[in-house]
């Protein structure tokens, strides 16, 4: 499993998680690392997500069939995920895919 950088904010029932996505871990061979992970989290009380693209340079139809599963399982569970620093590569995927209206992105923090 990749290591993945993980940072913490708020108490209690407001606790969020922001999670660095590289391309380590939205490829292929890795729907199961980000998927597990946010189910981790949701059992540790997590329900708010945001994923930080910063470090992600590319992304294809399994890395956004990841995200768009990550997204399913948060909001099922009464959560909220959104996307901060996604660069213009990415963002015009997103945007072609129309998944700029299903997600919440922003391009900075």
């Amino acid at each position: 499993m990749p290591d993945i950088k993980k940072i913490y904010t708020g108490d209690g029932t407001d606790r969020s998680a922001v999670i660095e996505i590289d391309d380590e871990i939205v490829g292929l061979n890795q729907f199961n690392t980000l998927s597990d992970l946010v189910s981790d989290e949701m059992k540790e009380g997590i329900k708010s997500f945001t994923f930080d693209l910063s470090r992600l340079n590319t992304i294809n139809s399994s890395g956004l069939g990841i995200l768009i599963s990550c997204l399913k399982k948060v909001k099922d569970s009464g959560g909220s995920l959104k996307i901060i620093n996604v660069n213009e590569k990415i963002l015009n995927i997103f945007k072609l895919t129309k998944l700029d209206n299903v997600f919440e992105i922003k391009t900075s923090a």
